[in-house]
């Protein structure tokens, strides 16, 4: 990994790492099956119903599962867990609140059986609770045993320590070494055949020294954190594997919509941008075109509209919108990006081409997430962000819209860092929240996703992502999912013998 994760409390962080651990160490009631992103395995609930008006979920647990503490993994473990989940508040408390918003709706019926009343129709809970964000059970007991008058959940506890019901114990975690994972001997579903007993996570900055170790065999897996030119360069190596796989991801670049006046700027810089080369130079076929949606998410329209690269029509919006030629326009990016840093460089060339300049502020990738996170006004930010982008927690594209593009996330840790609203999104937003049927889904996204491009684009829209892990050869048994990014399967995989 090019970096350790500060805080890997699965009920408040929101970092990719921290979800991979959580996948190794804890379990949810119910796990996405495969590399799809709507069917279900059970994990800690055996079998679950639902009933006819889906406002009731009932899960019936596995008997005898124990955490790593040995204390038991009961229905009301689960109820104080996912309690802790909603008042600790943290970052992916949405994925529940928005279903389940109090533990009075959740009912512990019986030692084996948690029942959900949400009260009215909710199609997307399991969705919900499959998510790699928020679902994991953490056993109540090491949080009493950890908790503080100032700390009554054990955050600071959990940053870095775990007790759950999965296959791997996590045995040391330091942020800027690495973390080592030992098999749970406990684990409900036992060790019979070919496991790890024992997954390393080692912390290697540096692009080159991943790709070396890699190639040397003395690493056996890198997920999507090597340069795009090593990848391109991999798939040739007969001593690895380089597995290639559809996600739920977008990348985009934001746009200040304050500064940049009128969305006929907007539309004309999204006109300007260098697609083509962006998709089959840069980023060397590991991305599609697409709009805010990427089309393994419910809702994604086949017709979404796509801009292509014209210059003349963007020179003529931007003139139109309200700048003059010689205007010169702010674009921060990240500096260890070196896909990035040639994507800026590409489009500066055609602003340039047009008349405009283009200055680009290269930062560290904490002050361009600090920044679009923050609450600075749009005056003192840039006109654009580049490289940033988003994944659902669930496949659910309200999920993936709402905290980028509503006047709700503007500011105070939300991600519409360009400060754009549309009163008819807003609206859209309100009744996609809680829709009753997929057709009804289906006509507000439509309209959405075309307020998104053709009409007021508040970002320009790179294309959906295809990620990539890298294996060595020898190692068996991974399965890639949409919307478990960067993450391993790792109980289910094993090293070939040969």
């Amino acid at each position: 990994v090019t970096a350790g994760v500060e805080d890997i409390d699965p009920h408040y962080s929101y970092a990719t790492l921290s979800s991979t651990i959580a996948l190794a160490v804890y379990e949810m009631l119910l796990i996405l099956k495969g590399d799809t992103s709507d069917e279900f395995d059970p994990m800690l609930a055996e079998s679950w119903e639902v009933s006819d008006d889906q406002s009731i979920y009932t899960f019936k647990l596995y008997p005898d599962v124990t955490f790593q503490d040995g204390t038991p993994a009961n229905a009301q473990a689960v109820k104080d867990s996912y309690t802790r989940w909603i008042d600790l508040d943290g970052s992916p408390v949405n994925v529940i609140t928005r279903f389940c918003d109090s533990p009075d709706k959740m009912e512990v019926v019986d030692e084996l059986t948690l029942r959900f009343n949400l009260g009215s129709a909710q199609p997307l809970f399991l969705s919900a609770m499959a998510s790699a964000y928020g679902p994991s059970v953490i056993s109540p007991t090491a949080i009493a045993d950890n908790a503080t008058e100032q700390d009554p959940y054990a955050h600071e506890w959990a940053k870095l320590a775990a007790v759950g019901t999965g296959p791997y114990v996590l045995e040391s975690n330091s942020v800027n070494e690495g973390m080592v994972l030992r098999r749970f001997d406990g684990y409900h579903r036992g060790w019979e055949g070919n496991h790890f007993d024992q997954v390393i996570f080692r912390v290697v900055p540096e692009d080159a020294t991943r790709r070396q170790l890699l190639e040397r065999g003395e690493a056996d897996a890198a997920a999507y954190n090597l340069t795009i030119d090593a990848v391109d360069a991999m798939r040739s190596n007969a001593d690895l594997q380089v597995v290639e796989y559809p996600t739920t991801s977008v990348s985009w670049t934001i746009m200040n919509a304050p500064r940049l006046l009128t969305k006929e700027v907007r539309q004309g810089l999204s006109y300007a941008f260098p697609y083509d080369d962006v998709v089959n130079v840069v980023w060397k076929g590991l991305m599609k075109r697409n709009g805010p949606i990427a089309d393994s998410v419910r809702g994604w329209d086949p017709n979404v509209f796509l801009y292509q690269t014209d210059l003349d029509k963007a020179k003529e919006l931007i003139l139109a919108g309200g700048f003059a030629e010689g205007q010169v326009f702010e674009y921060m990016v990240d500096s260890n990006l070196e896909s990035e840093q040639t994507i800026a460089q590409l489009f500066q060339a055609n602003i340039q081409q047009m008349g405009f300049d283009l200055e680009l502020i290269s930062v560290d990738y904490a002050t361009l997430e600090s920044t679009i996170f923050g609450d600075s006004p749009a005056d003192e930010r840039p006109h654009m962000f580049g490289g940033w982008g988003w994944w659902p927690d669930y496949n659910d594209p309200w999920n993936q819209l709402w905290p980028n593009f509503t006047e709700a996330n503007i500011g105070g840790g939300g991600s519409n860092g360009g400060y754009w609203v549309n009163p008819r999104f807003e609206d859209i937003m309100a009744e996609a929240a809680s829709y009753d049927t997929d057709a009804q889904l289906s006509e507000l996204m439509a309209e959405a996703q075309n307020i998104l491009t053709e009409q007021d684009p508040p970002v320009i829209y790179y294309g959906q992502v295809i990620r990539y892990t890298v294996l060595g050869k020898s190692i068996q048994g991974f399965v890639p999912n949409p919307l478990y990014l960067d993450s391993f399967n790792f109980y289910d995989m094993s090293r070939a013998t040969t």
